[in-house]
């Protein structure tokens, strides 16, 4: 528990705090009203909080903004978020399921999906983005025990994906290896540090 706070103030230190929201996922099965294309986010948005669970209506917001759910999108994810925690005002269980949601799902998206909605978010500061989402890599490995093989795999596809922008996948390289140093002797894996260490940032 106090190495995970450790890593989160670090996060909070070296990178733009990120929206105190949740994430979330209608299913993508197209189950929605006929003119759900055209009655605009919070149209959707109050027919999704009316239909599913709070940490849903967090899964849907993520899901849908990165195009992911068929028959709805969400075009501006910050103004969604302030009008789902608006709706979520007087109860505040349903408040916190949905940032816990937003915040755990979002910061465990794919490296290139959480780019991506990162840059839709509009909080976060397009220079220090890439170092952000290196910082923050070490938070996924440990959650999803994620081994050698799978973290180069991942990491590689997510340098595909910066391929137009490669500044900011040096900087994730370099906000990647500040935090493997840090975690080296607090039970990171020896296998993680050995191989990504020295990990190049072009």
């Amino acid at each position: 528990m106090k190495k995970t706070k450790g890593i989160l103030l670090v996060v909070s230190l070296v990178a733009a705090a990120f929206l105190p929201a949740a994430c979330g996922g209608k299913g993508g099965n197209g189950d929605f009203p006929d003119n759900f294309d055209r009655i605009g986010d919070a149209g959707r948005l109050d027919y999704v909080i009316k239909h599913a669970s709070p940490d849903s209506v967090a899964r849907f917001i993520c899901d849908a903004a990165l195009g992911k759910v068929e028959g709805a999108r969400i075009d501006t994810v910050i103004n969604a978020v302030v009008f789902v925690n608006d709706r979520y005002a007087a109860n505040e269980d349903d408040m916190v399921a949905f940032s816990n949601a937003f915040d755990s799902y979002s910061r465990n998206l794919p490296l290139p999906e959480k780019m991506r909605f990162y840059a839709l978010s509009g909080q976060h500061d397009p220079q220090r983005l890439g170092y952000q989402l290196g910082v923050e890599y070490i938070l996924e490995i440990r959650n999803k025990k994620m081994t050698p093989d799978q973290v180069a795999a991942e990491i590689s596809e997510f340098r595909k994906a910066c391929a137009s922008d490669p500044e900011t996948y040096s900087r994730f390289v370099k906000g990647f290896k500040v935090v493997l140093e840090m975690e080296r002797n607090n039970g990171l894996d020896p296998a993680v540090y050995s191989r990504f260490i020295n990990l190049s940032e072009k």
